[in-house]
């Protein structure tokens, strides 16, 4: 076995998730296993492609490295997404559990939603004597909408209380359209209704506060209840009645069904297993409510300064970074930066902190993301940042089948990891990997947390991308003399402190302007690229190749001798000549080549300049004489 179980979650109920992770986990812990949660901030009101890049992160999830797979079907906000997930691990044979939505053939744990719904509704009516309701629903095709807003429906049937489709609209879940569907029934000529049901906590906290915009008093003039009994509703005022759904039975009741599938103790046909809810009598409703929510505000308001400190020092790291960020020169340099930021600052972060991208993504800017997720799945995955147990490790790398990087699986020791996609719209170029419930997970920060680390890291390659184009011969993708400025230069400092040497070559192109008077400039652009592609071919990976001018090359190559410059020279030679003798031109391309070898230790007061200056005065020689020999020739 693997010991390892996956979680298909998204982050905006974090509360509820948060609650069903430790039933998870209190079940796996017996079991000793590890717990992956891929995590998205998918929204009904974001745009598709960028829900379809936070939902690609469960792409990152291979179902067979797994033992079994959770999937909170309802909270995914996209229901493909959920049958897809389920459907692909019961076809793979991988033990599945979907919360909340009966899929065929998938064992499920699902809220019996009715029981406190019901519970809610009958005591709006039996208690408080409302007459007349109104219902605000997610979407109108969302499985929990459909159910809350039905047994609303029957309730007040029930109790001879007139509802019609009037008395229905939706709020996308969201703060937004939830205060745009409150100023309509503000402005209605109907009046205000007795009560307006939510069908989650987020809305019936939108609905109080837009009403009061409005002059309307909460619970007053009308009763305002929610769904999920959320901690920022029980904190509200006033607090909201709602309805507990019990998540942490329901993620402890799915991790049993993965065992018992796991052990071969299950049965052949799909479990169903049902957890109730129950109404959470809140203030929002007229009523004291069941907990003491005076005291639980007085508590929340003495944290808030601490709350606020924190929020203001996150945001000062993260402008600290964005900073470092949009000014670095280099991939290695950038990523230098990164380990030792969060090396220093990770209070926020937690002590095992990982950022794994594309490989191409910093190492070739000019690439398009989209093209980089065409051939996504065939690349290398590079860490950016691997902080363990508090500390930057380097060498730990990640791969489809590890995606946190250096995972070992430790007998006795449990590991809850969260995986969040990074993206660029749809198109998807790394992830980041969060351990054990750390700060900017319980303390609702992660959304803008991500959201601002992905804009300062595409900020970061676009001026990678800028200063390629600014350093780079767009003909010849050699460097140019900015480049040669931010490149040969350092290189031959660094040198110079390490008393290496360095080879300095000059390539002249050979004729070059009799080749473009006789033959056109095409022809020209044909030699130079003919030349460069043989300096590309026979130089290493840390050399520096610069176009000096029209026709005139340098090279820069650190730690090399006199016999690997020579080889360098006779290699480009060969290059040539083998290049001419497939005659694709009507005229051989040749180079003349002087080159230098620096002596950091006789000569230590010689600059790069200096060198240049010789390898052209010995590269002038060499043409010259050429020349020379040419001409008698003819003679």
């Amino acid at each position: 076995m693997r010991k390892k179980i996956a979680v298909c979650a998204n982050g905006w109920n974090y509360d509820t998730l948060y609650d069903a992770l430790l039933g998870i986990k209190e079940y796996a812990a017996k079991e000793d296993f590890d717990i992956f949660v891929f995590l998205s901030y998918a929204s009904y009101s974001e745009h598709s492609t960028l829900n379809e890049g936070e939902l690609n992160i469960y792409e990152l999830m291979n179902p067979e490295d797994y033992d079994g797979i959770i999937v909170f079907s309802t909270a995914l906000n996209s229901v493909e997404t959920a049958v897809s997930l389920c459907k692909t691990a019961l076809k793979k044979h991988i033990p599945v559990v979907s919360i909340g939505m009966e899929i065929d053939g998938v064992n499920s744990v699902c809220v019996n939603n009715e029981t406190g719904m019901r519970e809610l509704v009958e005591h709006l009516i039996v208690q408080h004597d409302v007459k007349r309701i109104f219902f605000i629903g997610g979407t109108p095709d969302h499985v929990d909408s459909i159910a809350r807003l039905r047994v609303t429906r029957e309730v007040c049937e029930e109790h001879g209380i007139a509802f019609t489709d009037e008395d229905c609209g939706y709020g996308k879940w969201t703060n937004r359209y939830t205060a745009e569907l409150i100023d309509k029934i503000v402005d209605s000529d109907r009046g205000l209704p007795d009560a307006i049901i939510c069908a989650n906590d987020i809305m019936a906290m939108a609905a109080c506060t837009e009403l009061e915009e409005r002059g309307v008093d909460v619970p007053r003039e009308v009763i305002v209840t929610g769904f999920d009994n959320c901690r920022e509703g029980k904190m509200f005022y006033p607090a909201l009645s709602s309805v507990e759904q019990n998540y942490r039975e329901i993620g402890y009741r799915s991790s049993e069904i993965i065992f018992n599938e796991i052990r071969g103790t299950g049965t052949d046909k799909p479990v169903r297993k049902m957890v109730h809810s129950r109404f959470a009598c809140g203030e929002s409703c007229r009523c004291r409510g069941e907990i003491d929510f005076e005291a639980q505000r007085i508590l929340y308001c003495r944290h808030s300064y601490k709350r606020s400190m924190d929020a203001r020092l996150l945001e000062q790291n993260e402008r600290l970074m964005r900073q470092w960020l949009t000014e670095m020169p280099s991939y290695d340099i950038l990523k230098e930066t990164l380990c030792s930021h969060y090396e220093r600052n990770h209070q926020f972060e937690g002590e095992g902190f990982f950022i794994c991208v594309n490989e191409s993504f910093f190492r070739d800017v000019m690439i398009s993301e989209k093209d980089l997720w065409e051939k996504g799945s065939s690349a290398r995955i590079e860490t950016l940042v691997a902080l363990r147990n508090g500390e930057i490790v380097n060498g730990l790398e990640a791969s489809p089948s590890s995606i946190v990087p250096g995972y070992d699986k430790k007998d006795g020791e449990q590991h809850v990891y969260f995986f969040l996609p990074m993206h660029y719209f749809e198109y998807n170029y790394g992830y980041v990997v969060l351990t054990d419930f750390p700060y900017l997970i319980m303390d609702d920060m992660l959304y803008p947390y991500m959201e601002k680390l992905q804009q300062s890291i595409r900020y970061m390659r676009t001026n990678l991308r800028l200063k390629e184009l600014y350093d780079k011969d767009q003909m010849t993708g050699l460097f140019n003399r900015f480049g040669y400025e931010d490149k040969a230069l350092p290189l031959y400092e660094e040198s110079l402190e390490k008393k290496t040497s360095v080879m300095v070559m000059f390539v002249d192109i050979n004729y070059m302007k009799l080749i473009n008077d006789k033959y056109g400039h095409l022809h020209g652009d044909n030699a130079i690229r003919t030349v460069v592609s043989a300096i590309k071919a026979n130089i290493d990976e840390g050399a520096i190749a610069v176009r000096f001018g029209g026709d005139e090359f340098l090279i820069i190559a650190p730690a090399c001798d006199e016999a690997k410059a020579a080889h360098i020279k006779d290699s480009l030679q060969k290059y040539l000549d083998d290049a001419n003798k497939e005659k694709s031109a009507p005229y051989d391309i040749s180079a003349s080549i002087g080159y230098v070898v620096s002596n950091p230790v006789s000569r230590p007061e010689a600059g790069l300049q200096d060198y240049i200056r010789e390898a052209d005065k010995l590269m002038y020689e060499i043409k010259k004489e050429m020349h020379m020999k040419n001409d008698r020739r003819k003679r």
